[in-house]
């Protein structure tokens, strides 16, 4: 039997009763899961190990790599800035970075690069760690990028460039590092122990990953998903990627700091009387924007940077908006009930559904929990 630190709530015991469980089976080595209702935690449960040779017990504080899911804390960060009257989501990026309209990009909008519809799926090129280390370069290659598709008129996920394209347009709107206007705005003031990259000195503490032998075959579903997949060159896992900050896949945290995160788009905006958004922009961010076929996923509903549920892409409750990153890591909130669930686990599973089964699971459970809630 695994042994479960931290607390849970009584009202979510199915949640740790799962969590356990996945862990004494081996759907999971090691793993942190949390949960936060109207602001405040009231689920935060660690347990198994950290490392590959299994002798590591999971701590209270262990992070891991979250791959896309700090995709979230991008998003946050632009609606903040949409919020403050800084950056209008309809206009042209170029109307803010003019060398990004380069090579037929001047009309890509803020909402189409959220919404993957921007037609710059990816750098049209293999990029190599080297690059990505560099802001200042990467920057350039971004405004290099051709355009692959007429914007708006098709739908393929971003797993790269739309953390530079988003993170340039934070820099240049707020004269502010990317990474240091998340921590001064978001992540600082919420309480989340959460970084893009960690510093050598503390990788130690990071969770080793069990990688799966194959990706999922949703990657493959179409050449420029594929082409966008596979344009970043080296293993995510080595030490230069971890030394780089590169906002859309290499968020580094635990579950308590994701569950933070999305406490501030389940409380609409205001969080222990802080107020990180307006409700009207997170209320537009959860609503659809496009659902569609993604060419490098299949069918999605999309908000604003956030899936929604759809019969391809069951969340949590009709009402839930989330996003996950590879193997499993996952952030899903709810305004109608102010629910916020964090999961970051070191096995990663590939499947070729866009759930696993851990997610699954969590979300089934969460969603009958949210009904006693509301009721």
């Amino acid at each position: 039997m695994a042994d479960i630190l931290g607390f849970c709530d009584p009202r979510f015991q199915s949640l740790r009763d799962l969590f356990e469980s996945n862990l004494d089976t081996g759907l999971d080595e090691g793993a942190s899961l949390a949960v936060t209702l109207n602001g405040t935690m009231v689920v935060d449960l660690w347990g198994g190990t950290r490392d590959l040779a299994r002798t590591l017990p999971w701590e209270e504080d262990t992070p891991a790599l979250v791959f896309s899911t700090g995709k979230v804390v991008v998003n946050i960060a632009v609606l903040m800035l949409w919020d403050r009257g800084l950056l209008d989501i309809d206009a042209p990026v170029a109307t803010y970075w003019p060398e990004f309209g380069r090579n037929g990009k001047h009309a890509v909008t803020t909402r189409q690069v959220l919404t993957h519809q921007s037609g710059v799926p990816g750098f049209g090129r293999s990029v190599d760690f080297e690059e990505v280390l560099d802001w200042k370069h990467i920057v350039e290659v971004v405004e290099a990028a051709p355009l692959w598709f007429e914007p708006g008129s098709a739908t393929c996920y971003s797993p790269v460039i739309y953390g530079f394209i988003l993170g340039e347009l934070v820099h240049r709107l707020t004269r502010r590092r990317f990474e240091t206007f998340v921590t001064d705005e978001i992540t600082g003031p919420v309480g989340a122990q959460f970084s893009f990259g960690v510093l050598p000195a503390a990788r130690e503490e990071l969770a080793e990953l069990w990688v799966p032998a194959s990706a999922s075959a949703r990657v493959m579903m179409s050449e420029s998903g594929s082409r966008a997949y596979g344009e970043v060159v080296g293993t995510k896992l080595s030490p230069e990627f971890l030394g780089a900050v590169v906002p859309a896949t290499n968020g580094v945290c635990n579950a308590r700091a994701l569950a933070r995160i999305g406490s501030i788009l389940a409380m609409a905006g205001e969080v222990g009387g802080h107020r990180y958004l307006g409700r009207h922009i997170v209320e537009q961010a959860a609503q659809e924007q496009n659902y569609a076929f993604d060419q490098a996923l299949g069918w999605c509903r999309y908000g604003l940077g956030f899936g929604l549920d759809s019969a391809e892409f069951k969340a949590a409750t009709p009402t839930s908006f989330h996003w996950g990153g590879f193997g499993g890591s996952g952030v899903t909130m709810d305004m109608a009930t102010g629910l916020s669930l964090g999961f970051v686990p070191n096995r990663l599973i590939a499947s070729d559904d866009l759930f696993e089964p851990r997610v699954s699971g969590l979300w089934q459970a969460l969603g009958a929990i949210s009904a006693g809630i509301k009721g």
